[in-house]
């Protein structure tokens, strides 16, 4: 393992608004009544971004708040990863493995020198904003957030006193390549904007009892487009 210097890239791109729905930000709740008001993280904060909601209204509570994040970050014989959020600073880099050279960061990608496989752990900070929905019907609701050229939206679901309140329902969500329907494993999972975990050798994760409803959805695997990045209609799943 080797403790790599840290160097920024001149990559001019525009990246695109995340929004993460943390059960910790709304008292353990990921699908609220109407009228409730639910707190999503925008990233990359501070920016203040128009924003704008199909039902209800959109607020920002806070800007600019800074997270330390550490992450392991896989390259397979790639010269690019993504991490979770964007870099807004690098603090340590540290190969696990096969020395990959310098890593270059440009918002949420990662660029290497040449192509390798290997392990970086990263540590770094990313900035966020507090965004406060209040949705005063039993509907889902999309609030975006869009400025120069870049855009993000998220669904958020105002219908639990349409539902009976009860949990279930176990489920199971099996990850397939989109053309040639083979399960895939390592891809993490995030449900609600809420990490639950990476699909096993059979590409299945357990997500436990959940609520009958329909939920969000975003997968994450080396050497694939981000769920919310590409063409096909998979980013949410109803449980019923």
């Amino acid at each position: 393992m080797a403790d790599r210097s840290i160097t920024f890239g001149k990559y001019a791109e525009n990246g695109a608004y995340k929004f993460f729905l943390e059960p910790e930000e709304n008292n353990g709740t990921t699908v609220f009544p109407a009228g409730f008001t639910a707190r999503l993280k925008l990233y990359p904060g501070g920016q203040s971004p128009s924003l704008s909601v199909t039902r209800g209204t959109v607020k920002t509570y806070a800007s600019g708040l800074r997270q330390r994040v550490t992450e392991f970050i896989i390259f397979k014989n790639s010269r690019k990863a993504s991490a979770t959020f964007p870099v807004a600073l690098a603090l340590t880099a540290e190969w696990q493995g096969e020395d990959g050279g310098n890593p270059v960061f440009t918002d949420s990608n990662i660029y290497l020198p040449q192509a390798a496989t290997s392990v970086l752990k990263l540590v770094y900070e990313t900035v966020y904003d507090l965004v406060d929905v209040t949705c005063p019907d039993s509907v889902f609701c999309l609030v975006s957030a869009e400025k120069a050229g870049q855009s993000g939206i998220f669904a958020l679901d105002f219908t639990d006193d349409l539902t009976t309140g009860t949990y279930t329902r176990t489920v199971i969500l099996t990850v397939r390549d989109a053309c040639t329907k083979k399960t895939l494993k390592d891809a993490h999972i995030y449900v609600n904007g809420k990490y639950m975990g990476k699909s096993d050798s059979e590409g299945r994760v357990r997500l436990g009892s959940m609520k009958t409803g329909t939920y969000s959805l975003l997968v994450e695997k080396s050497g694939y487009k981000r769920t919310d990045e590409d063409n096909v209609n998979n980013d949410i799943f109803t449980v019923s």
